[in-house]
């Protein structure tokens, strides 16, 4: 029994396909709790503001607002997936988090400050393939965190099922 899962999550069809599966192939509940976490790419939102610079009196002020906003949306969004999350993991505690930075040093981070017993990563999210042929973030929490990661890719097979 796992007695503390993070799961991370960018809103893709991966991550929600990736859940679908868990739950299809999972037959132990969750003992404890779900961290169901977001990050907002800080490089993402550096890229956004840099070409509109000029239009700011005050281009840090902005950022700020822009993160808090982001951080808002995101948050309503965490809450509206928590009931599904609830039901995939058999666990009625579920704790949203939305952090700001870059994903795979967050998750890293959150997976020790949460002690986590295991992460459960989508191999791909919103980037596909475009970057390499397993998602970079997964590499790199593969890579960088002490934790058990169970991997998802979008499209397997488990446990005999056809696709």
């Amino acid at each position: 029994m796992f007695r503390k899962v993070l799961f991370p999550t960018d809103f893709s069809e991966g991550a929600e396909e990736a859940a679908k599966r868990f739950e299809r192939v999972n037959e132990m509940p969750v003992g404890g709790e779900v961290i169901l976490l977001h990050v907002i790419d800080e490089g993402a939102i550096e890229d956004l503001m840099n070409g509109y610079s000029l239009l700011y009196e005050n281009e840090e002020l902005e950022l700020k607002e822009v993160e808090e906003k982001l951080k808002m949306k995101a948050m309503e969004r965490l809450q509206s997936k928590v009931e599904d999350v609830k039901r995939i993991f058999k666990t009625e505690k579920v704790k949203p988090v939305v952090r700001f930075g870059i994903p795979w040093e967050e998750i890293v981070r959150v997976a020790e400050e949460e002690d986590v017993s295991l992460i459960l990563l989508p191999t791909h999210g919103k980037l596909g393939f475009s970057k390499e042929l397993l998602g970079s973030t997964a590499m790199r929490v593969v890579k960088k965190t002490l934790r058990p990661v169970l991997l998802l890719k979008p499209k397997c097979k488990l446990g005999g099922e056809e696709e």
